[in-house]
C-alpha cells in the first residue's frame, strides 16, 4: 500500500496518537477512508463517461479513438479553415485597396460627371428649343395670340380705355425724355 512498509506505518500511527490523541484517531481514519472511496467512485464514473461518450464514434469503423489524435485532427481542420478564411480576407482587402480613391480623385470624378450631365441637359434644351423654333416656322399662326372676349364689367367704357391709352403714351414719352 503506497510503498509504505510496516515500520513506516508504525511511526505514522505513533505520531498520530501524539498529535490527535487515541480518541480522535479512529474518527479521522473513518473520514479518510470515506474520502478515498468517494474519490475512487468518481474516478471510475469519469473514466466510464469519457470512454462511452467522448471517444466513441458509433458511425465509424473504429469506435474507440485515441483522444490525442482526435484533438490533433480537429486542430488541423481548424488551422486549414483559418488559413482559407485569412486568404479570403486578404484577397478582399486587396480588392478594397485597389478600388479606393483619394478625396481629390473622387472630387475630380464628381466634377467630370457633373460637367457631362450639364452638357447633356444643355444639348437636350437646345434640341427642344430648335424643335420648337422649327415647329413655329412651319406653322406661323401659332405665334399670333388669340383674341378672347372680355366681360363687360372688366372692359369698362370706351372713354376710360381711351384715357388709359393717352396716359400710357404720356408715360412712355416722359420716360424717353428722362433717359
Amino acid at each position: 500500500m503506497f510503498g509504505i512498509g510496516g515500520f513506516e506505518l508504525f511511526l505514522i500511527l505513533i505520531f498520530g496518537f501524539l498529535i490527535f490523541g487515541p480518541d480522535k484517531l479512529p474518527q479521522i481514519a473513518n473520514t479518510i477512508g470515506r474520502a478515498i472511496a468517494k474519490f475512487r467512485t468518481a474516478q471510475e464514473d469519469m473514466k466510464g463517461q469519457l470512454n462511452m461518450e467522448s471517444f466513441m464514434d458509433k458511425e465509424s469503423d473504429e469506435p474507440f479513438k485515441n483522444p490525442l489524435e482526435v484533438i490533433e485532427t480537429a486542430a488541423d481542420q481548424a488551422k486549414s479553415a483559418s488559413e482559407a478564411a485569412r486568404a479570403k480576407a486578404d484577397e478582399a482587402t486587396d480588392k478594397v485597396i485597389e478600388h479606393t480613391e483619394s478625396f481629390a480623385e473622387r472630387k475630380a470624378r464628381y466634377d467630370r460627371e457633373r460637367k457631362a450631365r450639364k452638357e447633356a441637359e444643355a444639348r437636350a434644351r437646345e434640341a427642344a428649343e430648335a424643335e420648337a423654333q422649327a415647329k413655329a416656322e412651319a406653322d406661323p399662326r401659332t405665334d399670333v395670340p388669340s383674341k378672347t372676349a372680355m366681360p363687360a364689367e372688366e372692359a369698362g367704357s370706351g372713354e376710360e380705355r381711351a384715357s388709359e391709352a393717352v396716359r400710357g403714351a404720356d408715360a412712355g414719352s416722359a420716360s424717353k425724355e428722362v433717359s
